[in-house]
């Protein structure tokens, strides 16, 4: 409590009736932060009640969330099976992992999806899931190196990962491979190829 007190100043009690009455209209982040363990409520939560996580942010903190666990879960295996890994920073590259192995270099691109929940899923799933695809299969198609013999899209939502096993590439010359992961239980499920 003394740090509420502290980061509310010294007229606290008179801040902490505004606060509750709804007088105080925007409370600072500083008195968020103190507050949340005494109201057993995150941090991050009261935040976005508050305004000041919009949610793009949030979405931008969930992805980079998921593609650590992506990263975390796929690195391992690529490189038990002999492949090297780096990870890829955005540059003039396509795909958040690089591995190589011989002659054979392979891009991974991990794909995150925010799932929603309203009557209308299935068609914002299969709406999402074209408008990924297409981008992403439209970048690999202009894509001005010929190192890549091998790309991957991998998805986290098995939905996704139907649609996109739906809708494979039809004019790529690259090998392109489509991959479920479990990011919860940190396994890969499944990988298909897209096209011969």
């Amino acid at each position: 409590m003394a740090r509420v007190v502290k980061s509310l100043g010294r007229n606290h009690n008179a801040e902490i009736s505004r606060i509750e009455t709804g007088e105080r209209q925007k409370i600072s982040p500083d008195v968020l932060r103190a507050i949340a363990p005494i109201l057993e409520i995150p941090y991050e939560e009261l935040m976005d009640k508050a305004g000041y996580i919009n949610s793009k942010s949030s979405f931008m903190t969930e992805h980079r969330e998921a593609e650590e666990l992506f990263i975390a879960t796929v690195t391992p295996k690529l490189i038990i099976d002999g492949w090297s890994v780096e990870r890829n920073r955005k540059g003039s590259n396509i795909g958040d992992i690089v591995a190589k192995k011989g002659k054979e270099e392979w891009h991974i691109d991990y794909r995150f999806f925010r799932t929603r929940e309203d009557n209308d899923k299935h068609f914002r799933y299969d709406m999402r899931a074209r408008e990924t695809i297409w981008r992403t299969y439209g970048k690999l198609a202009v894509y001005d190196k010929d190192d890549i013999t091998k790309y991957t899209i991998v998805v986290s939502d098995e939905k996704i990962y139907e649609l996109v096993l739906k809708y494979p590439p039809r004019l790529l010359r690259l090998k392109v491979t489509a991959m479920f992961i479990d990011l919860e239980e940190g396994k890969i499920i499944d990988e298909q190829i897209l096209n011969e």
